[in-house]
Formats: C-alpha cells, structure tokens, sequence
C-alpha cells in the first residue's frame, strides 16, 4: 500500500488544529518531492528532526518524527489498534509541542473506537495536563473507551520510543525512534526515526508491548520475540531486531552488542556512527580495528558527554579515539561535531544532549550496507546487561534506509555528500 495513502491529513477542529493538519499535508502527503529530512521508500519512511535551539523559531518539518506519530493516530478507526511506549513526555503546545499534540490526536482516535495502549517510565508525570483535560491520567480515566495504561517499575528503566499501528490487514506499521516525545526532541537535539511496513517486525514489537501490558518488564518478561527477523521490500537481506536486557553480559553473548561488532568487525570500506552515549570498550576497540585495516571511521559524539559536563559517560571512549598509542596506520577514527544549530553554522558548544541519535551506518555505499538504529545507546545497559533497560536495536540490510541515514548525517555534520572509498593503509 503507497505510504501516501496510509498517513492521511488528519482533520482538526478550530483555526490553529486547522493549520497544524494543513503543515502534516504539507510535510507528509504531498505528491511533490518530499524535504530532505522525511525521505520515504516503498514500505518505510526516515525521518529526522532539525533543532533551532530557539522558543520561537518553529522550522517546517522540523517536527517531522512528532507528526508522524500524529499522523500515525490520526488514521486510526473503530476497532483498530496502536501502542505508544516513551521514556520522556513533554510539550504543551498544540502546535510547537510534543505530548500535546499526540495526546490530542489519541483522543481522537479513542472517541472514534480505536484502542490504544501507552506504555511509559515510571518517571513521567501521568497527571500533567499538557492542554485543559488532556492528560495519560485524564485519557486513561475516560468513561467510554479510555486508553490502556502501562507504567515501568522504578528498578529500571523502560527505555523505547517507538509506536504500533495497525490498520488491518497487511497495513502494520512500526516506528522506532531515537528520541523521546517532547518538544526538545524536536527543538533542541538531532533525532532520527525510522516507520515500517512490515508484519513480521509489527508482531515481534506487539510481543513486547503485551509483555508491558501484563506489567511484565525488564528480565521478567518473554524473550521469545527477541531477534525476530524480518525483511522489507528492497532489504537485501534479513533484517532482524534485538530487544533488551539480555539473558548473557559475557563477552560473545546473546546480545546486541554481539551482533554489532560482527557487523563492524565485517565492514570493507566505511563506517559511520552517532551516539549519544558511547562508553563500551569492546566497540570502541573494533572501531580503532576497523581503522587499522584501512575502514574510514567516522562519528559524532556530543560535546555534553565527552567530559566537559557531567556526568561524560563516553570521555573514555572519545581519549581512545584520540590516542595514537592504539593505532598501527595512520588512518584514524574521526570524530566530528555537530552543528548547534540546523538553521545556523554554530557548532555543538556543549549544549545538553544536542545529538541524541543512536545509530551506525556501515558501508551505505558498498554492496551490502547496514544500519543499526534504535533507542539504546552504547552502553551496558543498552546492548547487553541481563538487568539492563527496555529497549530495541534495528539491524537493517538495505541501501536506501542507509542512504537516508547518511544524509541525516551529513546535514547534522555540515559534511559534503560524496561516495567514500576504502581507505589505503599505510605501508609499515
């Protein structure tokens, strides 16, 4: 089914819901070329938030992972289904927030008979009305048809943003976000998610929201959804996703971590990465590794966490990057900045979480590219503690999605768009 059809326009009541519909038509189903940061495929969709920094400035389509997920809602019909799960929640504005605007499109689609579930960490506040009456506690406490209600314990965290829905039929879609549902995921830091069609990965994610619904989090749930594989049209290969904790920490686990440094140890020309906490030392090694046999390494590490401001979760892999002592070429890991700014040519100062992306990108313009995206970051209770966060890592075998994540990259690094070879080593 073209994407086109199943994320219409979604109709609003009053003037400013008015205009807020008029942007997502704009931004999501017009048949003209679609803006750089919301690139689209035949069954998935990329795309990635552009931070002004600024209260004032909202940028088009700079909120285009938030209307997604308004989108997402807004085709909703009786008896249809979706689950939401976000660490975070914030944003009052209908039109410049986050929570609000959700919050009011899920409404909607519980008046119209839809069911929705909404899983959150035990920090969120439920009782905070973004609008008058428009709270998880208010949603939740409806007379006919209220929204389903899962809260994490406060032992761990629950760690995902992702969303469900389900139209019937083959139209299952996923959404697996970098960054949480609020107004300075969008605003304030770079994020990337990516929407899939797909049955196999819909059913695998629905596993894990059931678990959540039966208050079963952390190591107390099912592990038998756990690297479901999948495949989507123009993949090249098995896709598969990993979900956390994990049952083994030791080194060559069942776990994602394991699965990336196989895919980083097998990479032949190119890796790019941008984390937003990077501290595992195994990773940091295959990196230095990949650079010694002549891989271009290259990645973003936000400044608020290389040591200057507490508490610098990734400061000791950044100096392992740094020092020359770990390399046997001249070719080095490259870390590069961020722009502060998508509208400016400022660079990341230290502002807090400026890039909260997770993700590798290896060899985007080779025979057989990777990315590996989702809510957990390079740590160990991301990709491989037993008593670690809820969460999921994508791997994705396909060119486009790569392509598109490369681009968020090359925008977010103000660095030119070109086809990178393999690196020479150097003679010894």
């Amino acid at each position: 089914m073209p994407i086109q059809s199943t994320f219409p326009a979604i109709r609003f009541a009053g003037a400013s819901r008015l205009r807020f519909g008029a942007m997502l038509l704009a931004g999501l189903v017009a048949s003209r070329p679609a803006p750089a940061q919301v690139v689209r495929g035949s069954d998935w969709i990329v795309a990635y938030s552009l931070p002004s920094q600024s209260e004032d400035i909202y940028l088009k389509n700079g909120y285009a992972i938030r209307d997604l997920l308004v989108a997402g809602f807004g085709q909703l019909q009786e008896g249809q289904q979706a689950h939401v799960a976000t660490y975070t929640f914030s944003g009052d504005s209908i039109e410049t927030g986050a929570a609000a605007p959700i919050l009011e499109s899920i409404s909607m689609a519980l008046d119209r008979g839809a069911n929705v579930h909404f899983v959150v960490d035990s920090a969120i506040k439920r009782s905070k009305e973004f609008q008058p009456g428009l709270s998880l506690n208010h949603l939740a406490r409806r007379r006919n048809n209220p929204l389903s209600l899962s809260v994490g314990p406060r032992a761990t965290l629950m760690h995902h943003k992702v969303a469900l829905f389900d139209y019937g039929d083959e139209r299952k879609w996923t959404l697996v976000a970098s960054g949480n549902f609020t107004r300075a995921a969008n605003q304030r830091q770079w994020n990337i998610a990516v929407l899939l069609r797909n049955i196999e990965l819909h059913q695998a994610f629905a596993a894990e929201m059931d678990e959540f619904h039966a208050n079963r989090f952390s190591n107390k749930k099912s592990r038998d959804h756990d690297r479901a594989n999948f495949r989507l049209e123009d993949s090249w290969g098995t896709c598969w996703v990993r979900f956390g904790p994990y049952p083994r920490q030791a080194g060559g686990g069942v776990n994602a971590e394991t699965d990336i440094r196989r895919l980083i140890q097998g990479a032949q020309e190119e890796i790019y990465f941008s984390m937003h906490r990077f501290n595992r030392a195994p990773l940091r090694r295959d990196l230095v590794e990949a650079a010694n046999r002549g891989i271009k390494v290259v990645g973003v590490i936000p400044e608020s966490d290389r040591g200057k401001v507490p508490p610098a979760i990734s400061r000791k892999t950044v100096n392992y990057f740094a020092n020359p002592a770990n390399y046997t070429t001249t070719n080095r890991v490259t870390l590069l900045p961020a722009r502060a700014s998508a509208i400016e040519t400022t660079w990341d100062s230290g502002e807090q979480d400026l890039v909260h992306t997770k993700y590798a990108i290896i060899d985007p313009n080779g025979k057989r590219p990777f990315v590996v995206h989702g809510a957990a970051n390079w740590t160990v209770s991301g990709l491989v503690a037993p008593s670690g966060n809820d969460e999921s890592t994508l791997i994705l075998r396909h060119r486009g999605i790569a392509q598109a994540f490369l681009e968020q990259f090359q925008r977010m690094t103000a660095t030119p768009a070109q086809t990178t070879k393999k690196v020479e080593k150097s003679p010894k």
